[in-house]
């Protein structure tokens, strides 16, 4: 395949498959590539890379359908590309889609449109955890939280006054708050990126080539994801869970009732996941496994003509994270999403769609 990396395009308008390229590519991509990295929050970044392409998406096409078709398409290249994916990854990308589609084809202003699909999709990215982890162990895991916060004030004497803190709930309005900013934040650079991508041009620099390499992606992880508690977090949530319940016998603080509390929610949460992975996922998996093979075929072209540019976007995501090295943490990470976006849009490819 020829590549013609090296040149770029300053013209003001971006073609909308390209746009769902790279949409898919994220989806399938990026979160393995940012977990490789060792950054925290993926889904946070994926979701709002999501909300910046959905965005250029609209602005770019004349049919504001467009985005429900390329909703689709994606779904189908994440299935292709990451099998493995849980299907609360698809319910997002659907819901980012929808919820982009509504905005834009009843919003005829772009830029509260792009704040509301920015506020609202990464709202539920936040919250998503939060409601599986309710659904999971129910509210006694909220509930335990709490009194371990406060055990743990009262054991240094900080006087809270009449009210214990609640500090399930600023767990969560901080998590969902700092989702939130990022979410605004992306939409309004969103809605500024056509101009910027009009009226300036992208020069490569010299160096270039040096940096075509697979090394990100000799690290990403396509395996089969873990069930909860074998990941890391579930065996800290257990132990921690564990720890609590020795604490409610060996402290008057705790309720007489809380160990016996937490020891149904053990039970519960894997009486829950039993259930859904040996019941549920299997039959729900199986209906969706039928639906994308026969939307696969159906869309071939288009995922194809999609697929047919991941190599290239590769080496451009090589190339911006070697060239974000003088950047540190946070700013590496917005310098390298931004400048991977902005280079993967303008970049010339020779099977350009």
């Amino acid at each position: 395949m020829g590549s013609s990396l090296g040149n770029y395009s300053s013209q003001a308008q971006i073609d909308p498959k390209r746009i769902i390229a790279i949409w898919g590519f994220s989806e399938a991509t990026l979160g393995g590539i940012l977990h490789a990295l060792k950054i925290p929050l993926t889904g946070m970044f994926v979701g709002g890379t999501a909300v910046v392409l959905i965005t250029l998406l609209a602005h770019y096409s004349e049919k504001k359908s467009v985005i429900l078709n390329a909703t689709l398409t994606v779904i189908l290249i994440k299935a292709v590309i990451s099998p493995h994916s849980p299907l609360a990854a698809y319910f997002a990308v659907a819901l980012q889609g929808l919820l982009g589609f509504i905005f834009f084809s009843t919003i005829k202003i772009e830029k509260i449109a792009a704040l509301l699909l920015g506020f609202f999709a990464l709202l539920f990215s936040a919250l998503q955890k939060f409601i599986v982890l309710t659904i999971v162990f129910g509210n006694t895991l909220w509930n335990a939280l709490d009194d371990f916060v406060n055990f743990i004030l009262g054991q240094l004497n900080i006087n809270t006054g009449e009210y214990s803190v609640s500090f399930s709930i600023l767990l969560i309005s901080f998590y969902s708050f700092i989702h939130i900013l990022v979410g605004i934040y992306l939409a309004l650079k969103a809605v500024s990126l056509p101009n910027r991508l009009a009226l300036k041009g992208f020069v490569l620099t010299e160096g270039f080539k040096v940096y075509l390499t697979d090394e990100i992606f000799s690290k990403t992880n396509t395996s089969k994801p873990k069930r909860w508690f074998k990941k890391k977090s579930g065996i800290v949530l257990i132990l921690f869970l564990l720890t609590l319940m020795v604490l409610t016998y060996l402290s008057p603080e705790f309720g007489n009732a809380r160990g016996f509390d937490i020891l149904l929610m053990l039970v519960r949460s894997f009486v829950i996941t039993f259930i859904w992975f040996t019941l549920i996922s299997p039959y729900v998996v199986s209906r969706f496994n039928k639906f994308i093979e026969k939307s696969k075929f159906e869309h071939a072209t288009e995922i194809n003509k999609a697929t047919m540019l991941f190599p290239e976007f590769k080496k451009i995501i090589n190339y911006t994270w070697k060239a974000s090295a003088e950047y540190k943490k946070l700013r590496r990470v917005r310098k390298f999403l931004s400048d991977s976006i902005v280079l993967m849009l303008v970049t010339k490819i020779s099977t350009d769609v």
